[in-house]
Protein backbone atom coordinates (compact mmCIF):
# COMPACT_ATOMS: atom_id res chain seq x y z
CA UNK A 1 0.00 0.00 0.00
CA UNK A 2 1.06 3.67 -0.96
CA UNK A 3 1.14 6.00 1.86
CA UNK A 4 0.00 9.68 0.50
CA UNK A 5 2.78 12.88 1.04
CA UNK A 6 3.42 13.74 4.52
CA UNK A 7 1.59 16.29 5.82
CA UNK A 8 4.81 17.77 7.74
CA UNK A 9 6.86 20.46 7.25
CA UNK A 10 10.88 19.49 6.88
CA UNK A 11 11.07 21.57 10.07
CA UNK A 12 8.91 19.22 11.91
CA UNK A 13 10.52 16.24 11.33
CA UNK A 14 13.45 17.83 11.85
CA UNK A 15 12.73 18.43 15.37
CA UNK A 16 11.16 15.07 15.80
CA UNK A 17 13.56 13.48 14.55
CA UNK A 18 16.10 15.42 17.56
CA UNK A 19 13.33 14.59 20.20
CA UNK A 20 13.38 10.93 19.57
CA UNK A 21 17.55 10.68 19.10
CA UNK A 22 17.76 12.83 22.29
CA UNK A 23 15.06 10.29 24.14
CA UNK A 24 17.29 7.52 22.76
CA UNK A 25 20.48 8.46 23.89
CA UNK A 26 18.72 9.42 26.93
CA UNK A 27 17.21 5.85 27.58
CA UNK A 28 20.57 4.00 26.26
CA UNK A 29 22.38 5.64 28.91
CA UNK A 30 19.84 4.97 31.70
CA UNK A 31 19.82 0.84 30.69
CA UNK A 32 24.00 1.21 30.72
CA UNK A 33 23.64 2.97 34.15
CA UNK A 34 21.23 0.37 35.51
CA UNK A 35 23.01 -2.58 33.87
CA UNK A 36 26.54 -1.59 35.70
CA UNK A 37 24.44 -1.04 39.39
CA UNK A 38 23.11 -4.88 38.60
CA UNK A 39 26.45 -6.39 38.05
CA UNK A 40 28.36 -4.16 40.73
CA UNK A 41 25.58 -5.53 42.98
CA UNK A 42 26.21 -9.13 41.84
CA UNK A 43 29.72 -8.61 42.41
CA UNK A 44 29.73 -7.13 45.69
CA UNK A 45 31.90 -9.28 47.91
CA UNK A 46 29.64 -11.26 50.27
CA UNK A 47 26.26 -9.85 48.97
CA UNK A 48 23.19 -12.01 50.80
CA UNK A 49 25.94 -13.11 53.20
CA UNK A 50 25.33 -12.59 56.66
CA UNK A 51 22.43 -10.13 55.91
CA UNK A 52 18.97 -10.41 57.37
CA UNK A 53 16.69 -12.10 55.28
CA UNK A 54 14.40 -9.21 55.07
CA UNK A 55 17.29 -7.65 53.79
CA UNK A 56 18.02 -9.87 50.88
CA UNK A 57 14.35 -9.94 50.30
CA UNK A 58 14.34 -6.50 49.52
CA UNK A 59 17.64 -6.45 47.86
CA UNK A 60 16.45 -9.21 45.21
CA UNK A 61 12.94 -6.91 45.32
CA UNK A 62 15.22 -3.86 43.87
CA UNK A 63 17.13 -6.31 41.42
CA UNK A 64 13.81 -7.49 40.06
CA UNK A 65 12.52 -3.99 39.38
CA UNK A 66 15.99 -2.80 37.82
CA UNK A 67 15.45 -5.94 35.55
CA UNK A 68 11.70 -4.92 34.67
CA UNK A 69 13.21 -1.44 34.19
CA UNK A 70 15.64 -2.29 31.67
CA UNK A 71 13.14 -4.84 29.55
CA UNK A 72 10.70 -1.63 29.61
CA UNK A 73 13.02 0.71 28.39
CA UNK A 74 14.82 -1.40 25.47
CA UNK A 75 10.80 -2.01 24.51
CA UNK A 76 10.94 1.84 24.19
CA UNK A 77 13.61 1.77 22.78
CA UNK A 78 12.56 -0.35 20.23
CA UNK A 79 9.76 1.85 19.55
CA UNK A 80 12.25 4.69 18.93
CA UNK A 81 14.29 3.30 16.28
CA UNK A 82 11.29 2.23 14.56
CA UNK A 83 10.04 5.60 14.41
CA UNK A 84 13.37 7.01 13.33
CA UNK A 85 13.10 4.51 10.26
CA UNK A 86 9.89 5.62 9.48
CA UNK A 87 11.32 9.30 9.24
CA UNK A 88 13.89 7.81 7.33
CA UNK A 89 11.65 5.91 4.86
CA UNK A 90 9.42 9.29 4.82
CA UNK A 91 6.30 7.00 6.36
CA UNK A 92 6.75 8.64 10.03
CA UNK A 93 3.26 9.62 11.37
CA UNK A 94 1.12 7.46 9.18
CA UNK A 95 -1.70 5.37 11.29
CA UNK A 96 -1.59 1.86 9.33
CA UNK A 97 -4.71 1.00 11.79
CA UNK A 98 -6.93 4.06 10.52
CA UNK A 99 -5.22 4.88 7.59
CA UNK A 100 -4.85 8.33 8.11
CA UNK A 101 -1.38 10.59 9.29
CA UNK A 102 -1.29 11.21 13.14
CA UNK A 103 -2.01 14.70 14.00
CA UNK A 104 1.33 16.75 15.00
CA UNK A 105 0.25 17.19 18.69
CA UNK A 106 -0.18 13.87 19.22
CA UNK A 107 3.57 13.28 17.68
CA UNK A 108 4.73 16.09 19.78
CA UNK A 109 3.46 14.26 22.93
CA UNK A 110 4.73 11.07 22.00
CA UNK A 111 7.12 11.08 19.17
CA UNK A 112 6.70 7.19 18.47
CA UNK A 113 3.43 7.12 18.20
CA UNK A 114 2.48 4.32 15.69
CA UNK A 115 -1.12 4.95 15.85
CA UNK A 116 -3.99 7.94 16.23
CA UNK A 117 -6.01 7.83 19.59
CA UNK A 118 -8.55 5.73 17.66
CA UNK A 119 -6.26 3.50 16.52
CA UNK A 120 -4.70 3.04 19.03
CA UNK A 121 -7.96 2.15 21.02
CA UNK A 122 -8.84 -0.16 18.37
CA UNK A 123 -5.68 -2.28 18.32
CA UNK A 124 -5.94 -2.28 22.27
CA UNK A 125 -9.11 -3.19 22.57
CA UNK A 126 -8.06 -6.17 19.98
CA UNK A 127 -5.38 -7.32 22.24
CA UNK A 128 -7.61 -7.35 25.47
CA UNK A 129 -10.39 -9.67 23.51
CA UNK A 130 -7.65 -11.75 22.32
CA UNK A 131 -5.90 -12.23 25.22
CA UNK A 132 -9.01 -12.44 27.52
CA UNK A 133 -11.80 -13.74 25.51
CA UNK A 134 -13.80 -10.63 27.27
CA UNK A 135 -15.05 -7.52 26.05
CA UNK A 136 -16.05 -6.41 22.46
CA UNK A 137 -13.96 -7.43 19.29
CA UNK A 138 -13.58 -4.50 17.41
CA UNK A 139 -12.98 -6.73 14.09
CA UNK A 140 -16.46 -8.45 14.49
CA UNK A 141 -19.66 -6.95 12.85
CA UNK A 142 -22.94 -7.02 14.02
CA UNK A 143 -25.07 -10.18 13.09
Amino acid sequence: MSVPPTPYSAEFLKVQEQRLVAERDRLREAVRSVEEELRSWSGTEGAGVDQHPADDAMALTEQEMDVTLIENTRYLLGEIEDALGRLEAGTYGWDEEERCWIREERLEALPWARFEIAGQRRLEERVKYRDTGYGHDPDMTSL
